[in-house]
Order: structure tokens, then sequence, then C-alpha cells
């Protein structure tokens, strides 16, 4: 009961900070804001697949599990209207991606699971972003947002056996609040990036990958989905 107690008088306490007057009340008017953001990020991927029967056996992939990531972030804010900023926020992502892989038996019927396919992606996010903000309430103000942008991925590797393009490029959205506190602003902040490009680099037949092409020929298309909580300050 007393925790109960001690969490409300919390809750009490920051919902009047956010509902009180005065903390940095000339922010939104400046033209042009800097900040920085870090968070965390979930890396999907649609997979579509060619059904191509090899060796008697047709490939399926799957990526079963999100794995967190890290990302870092510049904030460049530019105000365009009472109600609209044009933002620019290049980040750096961290994280990667498992491709499951199972087999399908045309001669028997029977599922088997193949092998495990890690990919690990280093992209930087350059996005182009409009914001939209409600009324500011006290030290409180939501708002939703939507872009576009450009990933170029430094983590391909050539020699898995399922390699992503170094270019992608997404539209997405976003939802979160401002929280405005004496010396800076907070914002936390949920946004998905749908990718548009087929994400799955080709390849060929070498000495090297011959053993290693059904998992690509398995493939005929990848799409990246990213989802990323960030917490933005300015």
């Amino acid at each position: 009961m007393v925790k109960k107690y001690i969490s409300l008088i919390i809750c009490l306490l920051i919902f009047n900070n956010l509902s009180a007057q005065g903390n940095l009340t000339d922010l939104d008017y400046k033209v042009f804001r800097l900040g920085f953001s870090i968070g965390t990020n979930f890396m999907d991927l649609d997979i579509q697949h060619t059904e191509l029967v090899q060796d008697g056996k047709i490939y399926y992939a799957d990526a079963p599990v999100l794995i967190p990531g890290f990302s870092v972030g510049l904030i460049t804010d530019l105000r365009l209207h009472r109600y609209f900023n044009l933002r620019c926020t290049p980040t750096l992502l961290l994280g990667e991606r498992n491709i499951k892989f199972k087999t399908y038996d045309v001669a028997t019927g029977i599922y088997q699971d193949d092998k495990t396919v890690n990919l690990f992606s280093l992209p930087i996010d350059i996005p182009i972003i409009l914001r939209y903000s409600a009324e500011r309430y006290g030290n409180f103000k939501p708002y939703v947002q939507i872009g576009t942008g450009v990933l170029f991925d430094l983590g391909r590797d050539e020699q898995t056996d399922v390699t992503q393009r170094l270019i992608d490029y997404y539209v997405g959205c976003g939802v979160g609040c401002d929280l405005y506190f004496k010396f800076f602003k907070l914002s936390p902040e949920l946004k998905l990036n749908v990718g548009q490009l087929n994400i799955l680099s080709p390849k060929y037949p070498t000495p090297d990958t011959m053993s290693n092409l059904v998992y690509t020929n398995a493939i005929s298309k990848i799409l990246s989905r990213i989802l990323v909580f960030s917490l933005n300050i300015e």
C-alpha cells in the first residue's frame, strides 16, 4: 500500500511539473535549432520467396525474432510555421537480423530446419521529416510526423549467404511528445520506417558461392522494416 502511495505522489509531481508554466517558453519560436538523439531500434525484414525447387527442396526464409539495436543521431530543426517544422536527423544505427531457413522436401512433404544467417547492419540514416505539433499545454506538446529518407548500410558483408544492398530508401511516420524542462527539451519518439527497395543483393555462381547459392536463389525480394524508439534532446 505504501508503494502505491509513493508511486501516486511521484506521478502527481511529474504531472505538476509538466503542467506548470515557464520552462523554455521561447524555444519553439527559434527559426533554427540543434540537438541530438539516442535510442534503440528493431530491424525486421519482409521476405518474399521464389519457391524454386533446388535439389528436390524448396527453401523458405523468415526473420522470426526482433533483436534490439542502438542508434545515435544529430537533430537539425527548421521552424516553418506555428505548427509545422522541417527536420533533418542524420542517425547512425547499429543492429542485426537473423534469417532462419527451413526446407520443404517435395518428395516427402516434410519441413526441416536448415540454418540461420546473421545479417549485421550499420546503416547511416539521412531523413527529411515534416512534423506537425499540437498546441502546447504547460510543458507538454504532442506531435505526429511523416518523412522519407535514405539508408547507406556500411555493415553489409559480401561473404554472408544472404547479402543486403548498400542503399535503401524508405517512407516513415512517427509520434512523440515534447517535455519541457528548465534547461532542455526531452522528446520521447516512436517511428516506423518502411523500406521501398529490394535490398537483396544478387549473387552469381563462382567457386566460392556455389555451395551456398541456394539461399539467395530461394528469395525473390527483401524489404526492410525498422522500428525506432528515441529520446530527442534539444
